[in-house]
């Protein structure tokens, strides 16, 4: 028998958690059994070059006004003509199996291949805390049109989380398939790439957390947070690891709070991994996620954490077995971070809880579902 032909598609590689996670779990899939296309809606990203040899890299387009304005088009009048065009032009099957990556408008695309075989898409976002997405789905019109022209279409919808699973249905419904499937984190790279040379300041408690400039991340609450500690006499930094479209706005809020010696921001990185390793506890002041990459990362390198509750970050600390919940709160999340600021044993407990809370992220089971869907 030939190999099985795997397509993945997902909008772009740039730097978040779900682009991170599909490198990983490219360079894992054993290329022997299995062909395996990638399709980015978008030639752009930090990951574009972290692609592995033997996986075919397919480029829709090259421009991001395109395609903002493509998608923009097929959200309000359902305009899919040049969607469509560039898909069968450049994307060839027959595959058995087809996957969109990071489940979006662009979910749809799979539907323009005749050859696509099974047809799934996976969702790393929480649709009902999250008020982004939230704001849309809202408006039935719009919820009912998905549910008919997409979802009810798929083979199976796949959930990073149990909580992302639960917000789906209570926002658009049950369907036949709908499995949780946790993100396959590379335990051996993440430990490798920690191990590089940094020279970073240990003589002062360090918080670090990594992730894209953006509202949902919460950061705004960190640095209100900080600013909390900081006027009660504390002495720590604030390491935050991304760029985005609130960079300017959190620059500002750090220096009208007079934090710019306490919040330090280091801009994207491509190895985040031995700023994790250094800071003495990882914090992740998100308003929503579904499974957050980086903190599953800071998980295995033995970081002690503190989260904002939303889904997510709460199932993986189980309400605070495996590290401290603030809630959506600055007073609250700054009480978290000052008791491992405070309590030396507590931070350390937390840390060999966090690494035990890694072993649900065992690449051989990971890999061993993802086996069982291309085969199905």
């Amino acid at each position: 028998m030939g190999k099985r032909r795997i397509l993945f598609l997902i909008p772009s590689l740039a730097g978040g958690g779900a682009e991170r996670t599909l490198i990983n779990l490219l360079h894992k899939i054993d290329l022997n059994h299995y062909s395996v296309d990638l399709v980015t809606v978008l030639g752009k990203g930090p990951y574009l070059n972290q692609v592995p040899e033997g996986v075919k890299l397919i480029v829709l387009f090259n421009n991001e006004m395109t395609v903002r304005g493509l998608a923009y088009l097929q959200k309000k009048i359902g305009f899919e003509w040049l969607f469509k065009t560039a898909m069968q032009r450049k994307v060839k099957g027959p595959y058995d199996v087809s996957i969109c990556f990071l489940d979006s408008n662009f979910t749809d695309l799979l539907f323009f291949l005749k050859d696509a075989g099974k047809r799934y898409s996976w969702v790393h976002s929480s649709y009902k805390s999250y008020k982004n997405f939230y704001k849309f789905y809202q408006n039935e019109q719009y919820r009912n049109k998905l549910i008919r022209n997409r979802y009810s279409k798929l083979d199976g919808i796949f959930f990073v989380s149990d909580d992302a699973r639960q917000e789906f249905v209570e926002v658009f419904g049950q369907f036949p398939n709908m499995e949780v499937v946790y993100n396959m984190i590379d335990r051996e790279m993440v430990l490798t790439k920690a191990e590089e040379p940094l020279s970073f300041d240990q003589s002062h408690f360090n918080f670090v957390t990594v992730g894209s400039l953006f509202p949902v991340k919460g950061y705004d609450r960190l640095i209100r947070s900080a600013k909390l500690l900081k006027d009660k006499g504390h002495e720590f930094k604030v390491h935050i690891l991304g760029k985005g479209m609130e960079e300017a706005n959190l620059k500002g809020l750090s220096e009208k709070l007079e934090l710019n010696d306490t919040v330090v921001f280091h801009g994207f990185t491509s190895n985040p991994y031995p700023y994790m390793k250094a800071g003495h506890a990882f914090v992740m002041s998100s308003v929503s996620e579904a499974l957050p990459t980086v903190l599953c990362e800071a998980m295995i390198l033995g970081k002690a954490v503190v989260v904002t509750n939303c889904s997510g970050c709460r199932e993986l600390v189980d309400r605070e077995r495996y590290g401290l919940m603030a809630e959506q709160d600055d007073a609250s999340l700054a009480l978290k971070m000052e008791q491992y600021l405070l309590d030396r044993e507590l931070l350390k407990k937390n840390a060999a809880q966090a690494a035990q809370r890694s072993a649900v992220f065992d690449t051989g089971k990971v890999m061993q579902k993802y086996y069982e869907i291309f085969n199905n």
